[in-house]
């Protein structure tokens, strides 16, 4: 009985601490703040995180605070940037492009969608924590990096065509600036990896020169 009682308790799993916890239910709140804005319950939030929902009001003050530690998870590139590193290194350049705007375009699009959930905008300007930009340096970092282990196949330093890459993403992913286009990432790598015109050998075959009369 004894013995049993102890494997039950050695199998027992450790309990989160408070920056965990607090963690936990970020990363379960966060899809009901896009789906439902500022209206969640916490009703809502205590079941997607699978928690007590005196145990949400343990680690944040209220739903206030909650809302604003949601907002500075995402304008924090830290995340992005950790997932950014792990591309694998053998991967060719296109494949890595690829995978870089696909992570950036992902995080634009939630961002983007969490702020209007949560009227970002209107919200008061004297609260800075949720007024501060995304951070983009640690992205920008993160991309040239990844960038570097194919700088022999660059026609410009990777830190530049970082930047090129992370705003030719959001311009043709947020919603402001393309202009309601649905632009994918296959599209948005293909533009940044050989841009829009044709290779001469195409331009060749589609417009063949006209003959001459020697």
């Amino acid at each position: 009985m004894i013995a049993a009682a102890a494997s039950v308790k050695a199998g027992r799993a450790k309990p989160l601490g408070r920056e965990e916890r607090r963690s936990a239910i970020l990363d379960a709140t966060i899809p009901l703040f896009i789906a439902h804005g500022g209206d969640v319950t916490s009703k809502q939030i205590a079941e997607a995180a699978g928690i007590a929902e005196g145990t949400i009001y343990r680690v944040f003050a209220d739903k206030e605070e909650l809302l604003g530690a949601a907002l500075h998870r995402h304008m924090d590139g830290g995340a992005l940037a950790t997932s950014l590193l792990q591309i694998p290194h053998d991967a060719t350049l296109a494949s890595t492009l690829e995978m870089i705007v696909m992570r950036l375009q992902a995080r634009i699009r939630e961002l983007f969608g969490l702020m209007v959930a949560l009227d970002f905008w209107s919200r008061p300007r004297a609260d800075a924590e949720h007024h501060k930009r995304p951070d983009s340096e640690a992205i920008l970092s993160a991309v040239a990096t990844v960038l570097a282990r194919h700088a022999d196949e660059l026609r410009m330093p990777p830190r530049r065509a970082a930047q090129m890459i992370r705003l030719t993403t959001l311009s043709m992913t947020h919603p402001l600036l393309s202009e309601g286009e649905n632009f994918t990432v296959g599209e948005i790598t293909e533009l940044l990896l050989h841009g829009m015109a044709q290779p001469a050998s195409d331009q060749h075959a589609t417009h063949p020169t006209a003959p001459t009369n020697d």
